[in-house]
């Protein structure tokens, strides 16, 4: 489990932070222990994005070296959306700018009563980072992802899920993650991997190359593994 630690703040984040969390979260990648990873909050809030009082910390309004210092804040967002595990959002409290870009980043999203979305960039005459112009329109379409981010609305937890934002709606989000993690943890590890990768994958292709290539690679190497004959045996004589 991933936890910003920062309740003070409702876990924004500053410049300095940033590269502590890409380090904590980049080994999970490759840890076959991990089956699956969720991020949540401490305290009272998910993550509120970047923490506007650390200003000073930003980058000089030089165009090359804020983009390179753009790049660099977005480490997190790279690494979370390169581990190959499932990955749940317990949003606990606010998630707002950075901090709802970090939510959508995850595989599935599950809102507490505290729980608040929003993409209010466009206050600060600033548009989406963290991943938001990609992941916020693939959740909930281009039309409600332009009007989350022009009119800067904050959305409660039945709001989120009526707009896709989020899966379900939990009095304890954390526990429900976990529940939900445990369940998905009992899957083979490589098997969850696969099936994350193979959505992935097809999303960004034509149904043709899905149907004749993607799939069929993919279901093979997992047919190909011992792995299949032990658990459709388990799952035959537990069905007779």
């Amino acid at each position: 489990m991933v936890v910003f630690n920062r309740p003070v703040r409702l876990n924004a984040m500053n410049p300095s932070s940033v590269p502590l969390l890409t380090q904590a979260i980049r080994p999970l990648a490759d840890d076959p222990e991990t089956r699956v990873v969720v991020l949540t909050g401490a305290g009272r809030g998910f993550c509120t994005g970047m923490d506007l009082s650390s200003l000073d910390e930003m980058a000089p309004r030089e165009l090359d070296t804020t983009i390179a210092w753009m790049q660099d804040l977005h480490g997190f967002s790279v690494e979370l959306s390169r581990l190959p595990q499932p990955t749940i959002a317990a949003v606990n409290g606010p998630a707002i700018g950075g901090g709802l870009g970090i939510a959508l980043g995850c595989d599935l999203r599950i809102a507490g009563p505290g729980a608040r979305f929003g993409a209010t960039f466009a206050r600060m005459a600033t548009g989406p980072d963290a991943g938001l112009s990609h992941t916020l329109p693939s959740a909930i379409g281009h039309a409600a992802a332009i009007d989350l981010l022009l009119s800067c609305s904050v959305v409660g937890p039945e709001a989120a899920l009526q707009l896709g934002l989020v899966s379900r709606v939990a009095d304890d989000a954390l526990a429900a993650a976990i529940e939900l993690a445990e369940r998905w943890a009992a899957i083979p590890g490589h098997a969850s991997r696969a099936i994350k990768a193979i959505l992935l994958r097809a999303r960004a292709a034509d149904i043709e190359t899905t149907l004749l290539d993607i799939e069929p690679r993919t279901q093979a190497d997992l047919i190909c593994h011992p792995d299949f004959f032990t658990n459709a045996k388990e799952w035959l004589d537990s069905h007779h």
